[in-house]
């Protein structure tokens, strides 16, 4: 048995009322002994501040002051935040409630795991599942920091489902919120881990998306912008392909050779 490291996770806010709720009721059914949940709310003026005094009881930290963005909120959560490990969820996504304890064992399992994703995956407004990556992603860390992994390259690297280690989030200097970046703040911050360290695979459903009329991101062009993503035409395709053959090799390594399974000659 290994002890259940510490969990920090951050939720920033700005008039978030409409899917508030559900977020922090994933969060609340998470049942991991070493969570601490932080929310980061900017001024909120529409009931946010209620639903949240409402959930006192979840909250390790509640911040309520006026920030730049949703980037930096999330350094100030960060910079309070005491856990081994760090992950963010936005205040209308959705947490799996097996979650944190699969993030627990795997990096239990494997030490020197740095960070972590699992499965992408998209619900509507009304929580009902949108969509599902058929084939758990495999990402190459070259191809991180290439910055081919996007929705107009080889697929995205869902913030959601993402964890990690403190060490590695101070050594390649955190998030670093200015007056430009106000979508792809993520993108940047995995580029720059993957400067340090390989993404694990978890393969497993972790956490979701929620698309609904107020996305952030839009139709996506901000956040293309500010990433400097690569476009790859047929990307998609390709980085399915790769994410199943390395699939079908791991399932390959893992299946006892046919010689096994023979009738050995007996020794004259």
């Amino acid at each position: 048995m290994h002890p259940k490291p510490r969990i920090s996770i951050v939720t920033p806010v700005l008039n978030g009322a409409e899917f508030l709720r559900q977020t922090l009721n994933s969060v609340r059914a998470l049942d991991y002994p070493g969570l601490e949940y932080i929310v980061c709310d900017g001024g909120s003026t529409d009931g946010t501040l209620g639903i949240l005094e409402e959930n006192r009881d979840l909250i390790s930290q509640l911040i309520v002051e006026k920030d730049s963005g949703m980037y930096d909120a999330l350094a100030r959560g960060f910079s309070r935040a005491t856990g081994e490990v760090l992950g963010w969820i936005g205040s209308d996504d959705l947490l799996m409630p097996w979650s944190l304890n699969c993030v627990s064992s795997y990096l239990a399992q494997e030490p020197q795991c740095q960070w972590l994703t699992g499965v992408p995956a998209m619900v509507d407004a009304e929580g009902r599942l949108l969509w599902m990556a058929q084939v758990a992603p495999r990402y190459r860390r070259a191809w991180i920091k290439r910055r081919w992994y996007s929705p107009i390259g080889l697929g995205i690297i869902q913030q959601e489902c993402t964890f990690f280690k403190r060490e590695l989030y101070e050594k390649a200097g955190g998030l670093k919120p200015c007056a430009w970046m106000k979508n792809a703040g993520d993108f940047d911050l995995w580029c720059r881990f993957a400067r340090h360290a390989e993404l694990h695979q978890i393969g497993i459903l972790l956490a979701a998306y929620r698309m609904h009329a107020r996305n952030l991101t839009g139709d996506g062009s901000n956040y293309f912008r500010e990433s400097g993503a690569v476009r790859i035409p047929g990307g998609k395709v390709v980085g399915y392909t790769y994410s199943y053959l390395r699939f079908l090799w791991s399932c390959f390594r893992r299946t006892p050779r046919l010689a096994d399974f023979l009738p050995r000659r007996a020794n004259p």
